[in-house]
């Protein structure tokens, strides 16, 4: 479902350019619940979205390299991020439990959502060996 949502991008072998996926060209994350449900307002997709709570994934491209090291043209792709990218959400650092290629192109990183946030929209970076993605994305928390 996600991937009618959101491009994808292409796999790189360094960490040049990470970024989040976004919603509809932004400014929200793409991001799901762990069950794989949507992440977003409640208005973002009517009946489909819901904030997040504390277990969530986001999506991502161009962290580099991984401990498996990507194939050109494969279909599919794996190995994870060490070390693991520094997540924050609304300004605080929120625990990353997994980092890694899922897809070609397609990072997942587990965090877990900072339980002193305020329920509003939260602006959100991961930073990884020196690089930080776009400014500007936010994710919906409650």
């Amino acid at each position: 479902m996600l991937r009618h949502l959101f491009s994808i991008g292409k796999a790189r072998d360094s960490a040049e350019s990470p970024s989040f996926f976004v919603f509809n060209s932004g400014p929200y994350i793409t991001s799901t619940h762990l069950n794989e449900s949507l992440i977003g307002s409640t208005s973002l997709y009517p009946g489909n979205s819901t904030p997040a709570s504390p277990g969530i994934a986001v999506y991502a491209n161009g962290f580099g390299s991984t401990t498996v090291p990507v194939v050109a043209g494969a279909e599919t792709q794996s190995g994870t991020l060490a070390p693991l990218p520094v997540v924050t959400i609304g300004g605080v650092n929120a625990t990353v439990l997994f980092a890694g290629l899922v897809a070609p192109g397609e990072f997942q990183l587990n965090v877990v959502v900072p339980p002193s946030l305020s329920s509003a929209d939260q602006p959100v970076t991961a930073t990884y060996k020196g690089f930080t993605t776009q400014a500007g994305t936010l994710i919906t928390v409650q």
